[in-house]
C-alpha cells in the first residue's frame, strides 16, 4: 500500500507541465472554489502594490502584477479583490481575483515548467499565442510569456473581451470591452 501511495505522489508531482486543457480545468475549479467560498484569499486588497509586496515575499517564482495607476476621472472595469498561493502539480501557483460588472474574473499564474498553454482556438500574435476555450460553461483564456503560464477565467459572453483589461489596463488607447473572442457563441 505504501509503494502504491509513493507511485501515485509521485504521478502527481511529475516534472511534466501540466498540458493547456489540464491547466485550462485546474483554473476553473480553482475560479469556482473561490466563487462558492470555499477558497479564501491569502491577502484582500485593491493595491497592486500590496499585493506585488506580497508575493514578492512568499510567492516561490517572480510575479509582479502590472502597476499601472488609473487616471484622473478614469474608471475600470474592475476591481482587483485579493490573491493566494495555491498548489498545482504539488508546486505553487498564483490566484489573483478581480471582481468586474459580469461578476468573477480570476487570473491564475504559474511557471511554464508547471502549466504550458495549449489546444483551444489559438490566436497568434508577434510574441504571444492566446488559447481560447470554454470549460464548464466558463471562458477560459491561457497563454505563455517570459517564462510564466497564465489562465484568465470569467463568465463574459463571447461579444466581449473585457475581463482581458485586468492584464491590459494600461492599453488605455484600446478598450477590449467590444472585441469579440474568436469562439463560437454558446
Amino acid at each position: 500500500m505504501l509503494i502504491v501511495g509513493v507511485i501515485s505522489t509521485r504521478r502527481l508531482s511529475s516534472s511534466t507541465p501540466l498540458s493547456g486543457p489540464k491547466f485550462a480545468e485546474f483554473a476553473v475549479r480553482t475560479h469556482r472554489q473561490h466563487a462558492q467560498g470555499s477558497l479564501a484569499l491569502d491577502v484582500r486588497s485593491d493595491s497592486q502594490q500590496k499585493l506585488n509586496e506580497w508575493f514578492e515575499a512568499r510567492s516561490p517564482f517572480f510575479l509582479a502584477l502590472p502597476a499601472s495607476p488609473a487616471a484622473p476621472g478614469e474608471e475600470r472595469p474592475y476591481r482587483l479583490e485579493g490573491a493566494r498561493l495555491v498548489q498545482v502539480g504539488g508546486k505553487a501557483a498564483a490566484y489573483i481575483a478581480y471582481q468586474m460588472q459580469t461578476g468573477l474574473v480570476s487570473l491564475v499564474v504559474t511557471p511554464d515548467s508547471v502549466a504550458v498553454a495549449s489546444g483551444g482556438v489559438k490566436v497568434d500574435y508577434e510574441k504571444v499565442s492566446f488559447h481560447y476555450r470554454m470549460v464548464e460553461g466558463y471562458k477560459v483564456v491561457t497563454w505563455s510569456l517570459h517564462g510564466q503560464t497564465y489562465a484568465l477565467v470569467s463568465q463574459e459572453g463571447n461579444s466581449t473581451q473585457q475581463s482581458c483589461m485586468v492584464c491590459h489596463s494600461a492599453m488605455r488607447d484600446r478598450d477590449l470591452s467590444h472585441t469579440p473572442t474568436p469562439l463560437r457563441a454558446f
